[in-house]
């Protein structure tokens, strides 16, 4: 018979039954571990139990320091939003068993991250634990993350990313750049509204990669064909990158990284913060890149100009980040 215990806020099920070895899982609610125990008591008796528990890592934290070895090992690199996003599955899971993350303590995590953050990156988040469990190869008695995805589709709570046609109004960037002062966001502000640059591209940029005499800076983009992920490329300086890159000078000292933060997610997480203290709403760092893309069509910059400028490979890929203003063409 299974002892069902609350301790600190979470329920213990504990199983003793002769011939098998202890079991213990902690559920957020009294009916899972009930449920869970009643599961199990049944498949040890009728034979079909089977434990699982191996020699492997087997907790949640480890796992994601497992899944992030397992590319940097062949030199490739994890991109710094999906870094960001298993740093946090690694903080809430921090000390919890893959035999012991129950449904519901799944479900409890994506209903803690939709707090802060949209459907989109809800769904890359899950699927990112997802490959989690899946890269560490143990065997576990239910796949309790796809249900858990399943269910929040079901539900909607989870969906593919939608297109955003933010950009800046009147007065937010005098106001973000005010807000900024002499810290290095307003740096990374400067160059992604002028040079349409990713942020993970801004996050690697060093002075030794701007060549002012051929006037072109060299970054590695990503390139799903490419070995590693990310290709070589060039964007030419424009004038209003030439100015930031001015302005970024008395910010980075002698260093040649511009950017001594060690993450790149550390720039959109300062960007939220400062946007949300001076009340501006739903304006992400990423959307600066739509900005920056528009921008240089309402200068008059031809497709192809702007492609070379912005990365994309096809006019399609482009056209998600074109959002032109209807007041901007008045009297074209």
């Amino acid at each position: 018979m299974a002892t069902i215990r609350k301790r600190g806020g979470l329920w213990h099920s504990q199983i003793r039954k002769k011939g098998f070895p202890q079991q213990t899982r902690t559920f957020q609610t009294k009916a899972a571990a009930s449920s869970w125990a009643r599961r199990t008591e049944l498949s040890m008796e009728d034979g079909s139990w089977i434990d699982t528990r191996e020699s492997r890592s087997v907790l949640i934290d480890h796992m994601v320091d497992e899944l992030i070895y397992s590319f940097e090992r062949f030199g490739l690199e994890v991109s710094g939003p999906k870094r960001g996003q298993l740093n946090q599955i690694k903080q809430y899971f921090a000390g919890v068993s893959i035999h012991d993350m129950s449904l519901d303590d799944v479900l409890s995590f994506a209903a803690h991250r939709k707090q802060t953050v949209c459907a989109s990156t809800l769904q890359s988040q899950m699927y990112y634990l997802k490959q989690v469990i899946e890269n560490s190869r143990v065997k576990t008695e239910e796949r309790v993350v796809d249900q858990a995805i399943d269910e929040l589709q079901k539900k909607k709570i989870i969906m593919g990313s939608k297109r955003r046609d933010r950009r800046l109004a009147p007065g937010e960037y005098d106001a973000l750049i005010s807000a900024s002062g002499d810290h290095w966001i307003g740096t990374a502000i400067d160059i992604a509204v002028e040079s349409a640059m990713r942020q993970g591209e801004i996050h690697r940029l060093k002075w030794s990669d701007i060549d002012e005499e051929a006037g072109v800076i060299h970054l590695l983009r990503k390139d799903k064909k490419a070995e590693g992920g990310r290709s070589e490329a060039k964007i030419p300086i424009l004038k209003g990158v030439r100015e930031a890159l001015l302005r970024a000078r008395k910010h980075t000292e002698q260093r040649d990284n511009l950017f001594q933060v060690k993450h790149s997610e550390s720039i959109s997480d300062k960007f939220a913060r400062m946007t949300a203290k001076i009340g501006i709403d739903d304006l992400r760092f990423h959307d600066l890149r739509h900005e920056a893309i528009s921008r240089m069509f309402e200068r008059g910059m031809a497709v192809e100009q702007v492609r070379v400028v912005s990365g994309h490979r096809t006019l399609d890929q482009l056209s998600r980040y074109i959002n032109l203003r209807a007041e901007d063409l008045t009297g074209m």
